[in-house]
């Protein structure tokens, strides 16, 4: 495992997904663990999401650049996670990827600021409610109560529990049991994105 200081390092490229597998596997195990890695990695996407051509650089490293962080291709190291949530193919999960930037393939959801994209999910969760959810940097989503189980991959940005406090961040997953409930918050920065699958009350 890296020192914090040398996986700091690697954030630029983690966010690019060009790291190796056991590189990724590095990163993510340094960002479970650190609170302000988590956080510089949420600014730092932010930033190269705005990255525009500018001058210094010569074009083409621009190009690849922006090429690299745009759509669904700053979700590609999150792919195989994506995948394995939804039980569907890597291919599939990168379609869906790419159309999260679509914003025709959202829904209005039942508080401001938060979005729905519904999902169809592989047989594993057949009668399970899958979607996606998008809710607005500091939108918060009111305390309700768990009928079932539900369980949430952070595609992008993060939200904190209102209770607990605890944060959740890109790439980390969050299992809720029946019967429990929480509000949570997105914190600031970019648009929280969560993948959601949710056990029907009916089935629980």
């Amino acid at each position: 495992m890296a020192a914090p200081a040398d996986t700091l390092g690697l954030l630029a490229e983690y966010a690019l997904g060009t790291l190796s597998p056991e590189e990724r596997l590095e990163v993510e195990a340094a960002l479970a663990k650190e609170p302000a890695l988590r956080a510089a990695l949420a600014e730092l996407e932010a930033s190269m999401a705005m990255v525009t051509v500018s001058q210094g650089a010569p074009a083409h490293v621009w190009q690849q650049l922006e090429a690299a962080v745009s759509g669904g291709r700053r979700f590609s190291h999150l792919v195989p996670a994506l995948a394995l949530h939804f039980d569907i193919s890597e291919p599939r999960a990168r379609a869906l990827a790419e159309a999260l930037d679509d914003r025709s393939a959202w829904q209005p959801g039942p508080a401001p600021g938060l979005l729905l994209m519904p999902v169809e999910a592989g047989p594993k969760w057949a009668g399970f409610m899958s979607v996606v959810v998008r809710l607005e940097p500091g939108a918060q989503l009111p305390m309700h109560t768990h009928a079932a189980r539900e369980q949430v991959l952070v595609l992008e940005g993060g939200y904190r529990d209102d209770q607990t406090g605890r944060e959740f961040w890109r790439g980390e997953v969050e299992v809720r049991e029946a019967g429990t409930s929480h509000s949570f918050t997105a914190v600031p920065g970019v648009a929280c994105l969560c993948a959601s699958v949710v056990k029907l009350a009916e089935d629980a």
